[in-house]
Formats: structure tokens, sequence, C-alpha cells
């Protein structure tokens, strides 16, 4: 099967689809023939250990089926990663008219919560003048999650299927926890709202008290851009720099050491896609505290790996206090944690991808024949 991939990565270390675009299509690559165009006129390392990864000034400034290599002049699908880019619309439009089906991947864009943020006037003209021609043409949606799909179908009817984001297994693991206080963690896209930092840190500040006799620090690490300044005057303005800190992004050596030394990962998102901070948490070994806009309480709770809270600050509160009175829990949750991990291994999620598609293509097969038999 020919796979065209489609992006439009930035160079930002903390966005989880620079990690996890790649990291996917390396796994399919072993699977189907496979070729990778990111729009955006940048590189990051990691990228060329990829082999079909191509950047569009490679092959042209215009993205069109004629100017791709001759391979890949009729793919069997294309995957569009991401939403909110013109170049997509373009392209999708030849694609129709030349009836090569393609996938598009939204990570939490066409969710209610996503929809109806402080920019919903704006993402609704874009999406009268543009965007819902670009959806309604897909051949399917792939949703991450379950939560994601139930959350996006609500606004767009386009079928759809679920496979998840993946993780490769870290090769070292959480081996022990903090004996004096606790360090909890968080590491992605300084959203404040998108996040739910502001409401953490509002619980924060409320039970100070109680924090800092636990001996409780949360540091928060992100780019130092996006709300980075916001959150770190609202650390300053309650007053709780003595537990809570907001730091720059950190990849590599320094995140695994910076994960490996904490004790819990917060994310008390209000809408997600799939978090890969998370994932890469839990395969370290972390217990993780989660609202359900990270669309992963399900697994959470089944695995019991964490603790789960709806996103309002009387229930952070409740589970975050629960979460710090029971340390002696933790090594038994990390190893749940890395137990749950495990259903996000790439090359399983390649191989599910791949069968998924094949289904579908039958599906449309055996349809056409049957319209044809009438």
């Amino acid at each position: 099967m020919k796979i065209l991939y489609i992006s439009h990565l930035s160079k930002n270390i903390a966005a989880g689809m620079n990690w996890s675009v790649p990291a996917s299509v390396k796994a399919q690559e072993q699977i189907d023939e496979v070729l990778w165009i990111n729009i955006a006129d940048v590189l990051m390392p990691h990228w060329k250990d990829t082999k079909a990864y191509r950047n569009l000034k490679d092959l042209g400034d215009d993205l069109k089926l004629s100017t791709l290599p001759p391979a890949f002049a009729k793919p069997d699908v294309v995957v569009f990663e991401g939403l909110y880019f013109k170049e997509y619309l373009k392209f999708a439009k030849e694609l129709r008219k030349k009836k090569i089906p393609y996938i598009i991947v939204p990570r939490s864009s066409m969710t209610k919560q996503a929809m109806h943020n402080h920019s919903w006037l704006k993402k609704w003209i874009a999406h009268k003048l543009y965007f819902n021609k670009f959806i309604k043409g897909a051949w399917r949606i792939q949703y991450l999650t379950q939560q994601e799909a139930d959350d996006s179908t609500k606004l767009f009817k386009t079928p759809y299927f679920i496979v998840p984001n993946g993780f490769n297994t870290p090769e070292v693991k959480k081996e022990s926890f903090c004996t004096k206080g606790i360090q909890a963690i968080f590491i992605g896209r300084l959203y404040i709202y998108q996040k739910g930092i502001d409401i953490l840190l509002d619980v924060v500040s409320e039970v100070h008290k109680e924090l800092k006799e636990a001996g409780f620090f949360l540091n928060i690490y992100g780019p130092h851009r996006h709300d980075y300044e916001k959150i770190k005057n609202e650390i300053e303005k309650k007053n709780i720099s003595d537990i809570a800190s907001v730091n720059d992004e950190i990849s590599g050596k320094e995140k695994e050491n910076a994960i490996l030394g904490s004790d819990i990962f917060i994310m008390t998102s209000r809408f997600e896609g799939h978090p890969m901070g998370m994932i890469e948490a839990l395969a370290y070994g972390l217990p993780c505290l989660v609202t359900p806009g990270t669309n992963m309480v399900d697994v959470i709770k089944e695995y019991d790996a964490g603790w789960i809270c709806n996103v309002d600050k009387q229930s952070i509160k409740e589970e975050l206090l629960v979460a710090i009175s029971e340390k002696e829990k933790y090594k038994e949750k990390s190893s749940n944690a890395i137990n749950l991990a495990k259903q996000y291994d790439w090359e399983k999620i390649a191989k599910e991808f791949h069968k998924k598609v094949c289904e579908l293509e039958s599906t449309v097969s055996n349809e056409i024949r049957n319209n044809n038999s009438l």
C-alpha cells in the first residue's frame, strides 16, 4: 500500500506532533510504501531518521500530484496530519477530483471544546468558507481516542476510525520515588486555557499549606512563548513560587532525567487529542493525575495508573490531596503505568493502521460491486 503523509510541523520541541508524526511514519514504512512531506521549511534532526521524510522545497514549492515522485503520483491514500493549514485545501481539492481517498488526523481540533474556545468566531468563518468542505470530502477522520471521537462527532459527521498515538518504549524506567516530599511535573505546550493550567494554579494556591507540608513541588516545562509569561506571573501573583515554577522546554536526556526525578505527572487539560507527554510519562513509570479532557481517564482508571478528576477546582483539589496522601501506592501505580503504555508501541499501532485502511478499502470495493449489480 502506498501512503502519502502531509504535515505542517514546526521546530517546537514541546509540540507532540513534531515527535509523534515522524515516529508514526517511521513505524509505518516498515510495513507500507510511504512518503512523508512536511510543508513548512524547517527541520528537526530526528526527522532525518525517517527514510520517507521530504521537505516540500525538495519537490518544488507547490504541493500537487505532478510534482511528487512517480511512485506516488497516485497514492492509495493520503494522510493529512492536523487540520488548519491552507496548503491542505488546494491539494485536497485535487485529490477529490482524481478520486484519491484522504484521511484527516485532527488531533483535537474538531472537538466541541476546541471549536468553542476564545477564537470560535474566527474558526466558524474559516469552516464555513473553507474547512467544512475539506472535512466532508475526507474518506475518514482518524481520531486518536474514542473520547475525542465522541466530542468531535457532536459537530462533524464524517465517518471515522480510531488509532491512537504511540511511544517507543524507553530503556530505563522509574525505579524509586522521593523519600522526602513529592515532585510533580507537567511537560507540554504552555496554553494556559487548553491545558487547564489556570485551574491547576488556583488549586495549588488554595491548598498551599497542605502541599508545602507534604513537600510538594510542581515543575511546569514548556516553550518560552505562548502563555509562559502569563503562567510565571500567575505563580508570582498567587505567592506559590515556593512550591511551583515554570521552566523552559526540555528534550533528550534532560527531559528523561526530569521525568525520572519526578513522582507524578499532572495534566488538567480541557481538551486534547491523545497527549504524547502523558504517554511518555506513563512509559517511564510515572502515575498520572488527569482530567477527561486528556481523553485518557478510562485507561488510567482501568489500569489503576493514577488519579482522575473533573476540570473544576473542587474536583482537582480533592484528587490532588488524595494523590499526595497515597505515596505508598506510587510504586504499584508506576508498574501499572508501564503496563498501560505497552499498548501504545509504535510497531503495534502501525499494524493497526494498516489493518484499518485495508478493511476500509475492502468495504468500499464491496459497496461499489453491490451498487453496480443493482
